[in-house]
C-alpha cells in the first residue's frame, strides 16, 4: 500500500504503478524515468524536482498534485486529469498532452517545447500562466472549457 507514503528521493525508475491507488504519497525528488503511472490515482500527490522523463502517466487522475520543477521530458500525458495541478518551472518537452484535463492548472515557468496539447481542456486561468507562444499552440490544437 503506497497511500500517503514518504518515497521521496527514491530509486523507482521503471517502477509499473499502472492503475494503482497511491494518493496523498511523497516522491519528491525520486527517480521514476520510465515508470508505468497509467490510469493510477495521485490526488495530492507530490512529485516536487521528481525525474519523469519517459514515464507513462496516461489516464492518470493527478488532481491538486505537486509537480513543480518535475522533468516530464518525453512522458505520455495522453488523458491524464491535471486539475489544479502545479506544474511551474517543469519541462515538458516532446510530451504528448493529448486529450489532458488543464482546468485551474498552473504552468508559470513551465517549458513546452515539441509538446503536443491536441484535443486537450484548458480554461482561461491555466491559459494565464503559460507563454504568449504556448497560449497560441494550446488554443489551436485544444479547446477552451
Amino acid at each position: 500500500d503506497l497511500i500517503g507514503r514518504n518515497l521521496s528521493d527514491t530509486n523507482m525508475k521503471g517502477v509499473n504503478l499502472k492503475n494503482r491507488d497511491i494518493h496523498n504519497a511523497d516522491f519528491s525528488g525520486s527517480d521514476l524515468s520510465g515508470a508505468n503511472l497509467s490510469g493510477a490515482i495521485l490526488f495530492n500527490v507530490k512529485l516536487r524536482g521528481a525525474d519523469m522523463r519517459d514515464s507513462d502517466l496516461s489516464n492518470a487522475k493527478l488532481w491538486d498534485a505537486e509537480l513543480y520543477g518535475v522533468d516530464l521530458r518525453g512522458a505520455d500525458i495522453n488523458g491524464a486529469d491535471l486539475f489544479y495541478a502545479d506544474l511551474r518551472n517543469a519541462d515538458l518537452s516532446g510530451s504528448n498532452m493529448s486529450g489532458v484535463n488543464l482546468r485551474h492548472t498552473n504552468f508559470d515557468g513551465a517549458i513546452f517545447d515539441s509538446t503536443d496539447f491536441t484535443g486537450t481542456n484548458y480554461d482561461l486561468d491555466t491559459l494565464d500562466t503559460v507563454s504568449k507562444s504556448t497560449k497560441l499552440i494550446l488554443q489551436k490544437q485544444g479547446k477552451l472549457w
